[in-house]
């Protein structure tokens, strides 16, 4: 990702957002500057598909890419309080999550990556795989995502393959 620019400086520390906490585009896109709590280390996250509330501990390589963003690609003055803004005047919020896949599918193309579908979901699919990977049970990893159900995380077994290897029988001979 070219962070010689505002907008790859912008874009990298969105994707990085996603891909680090499984966030949702609706979730990345409502975040405000105000939401982000730099002597605690947090960031005040908002679903907007449940309407709860939820904090993050402000890892530091994402605080770092962050700050940079903010401090050398966010358009000085932007009438909005939202981290994430357009690349154009009046520099506004993004108003939808089509915004955002429209940024992974640029990055994803000119890093050469071809897939059926690439959406907003495949960085929190990628992030769920990783997390079952690690040995995080369900249950956490339910909460951490937002969902309601734990039989929900279901869907993200599928990628899981380190954690379905492990999990594999023998072939009978």
């Amino acid at each position: 990702m070219d962070t010689s620019t505002a907008r790859g400086l912008r874009d990298h520390a969105l994707l990085l957002m996603m891909s680090t906490y499984g966030l949702g585009a609706g979730e990345v896109i409502s975040l405000q500057l105000q939401h982000i709590d730099w002597n605690a280390g947090t960031l005040q996250m908002f679903r907007p598909k449940t309407g709860v509330s939820f904090v993050l501990p402000l890892l530091p390589p994402v605080a770092k890419v962050l700050a940079r963003y903010l401090r050398h690609g966010r358009p000085v003055h932007t009438p909005t309080r939202h981290v994430f803004v357009q690349m154009k005047v009046p520099f506004g919020a993004f108003t939808a999550s089509s915004a955002v896949r429209h940024i992974l599918i640029k990055h994803a193309a000119i890093a050469g990556i071809q897939a059926p579908y690439l959406g907003n979901h495949v960085l929190r699919h990628s992030n769920a795989a990783r997390q079952l990977d690690v040995g995080t049970k369900a249950r956490v990893l339910s909460d951490l995502l937002g969902h309601r159900d734990p039989e929900s995380v279901s869907a993200y077994v599928r990628i899981a393959t380190q954690s379905l290897r492990e999990g594999s029988l023998p072939v009978p001979r």
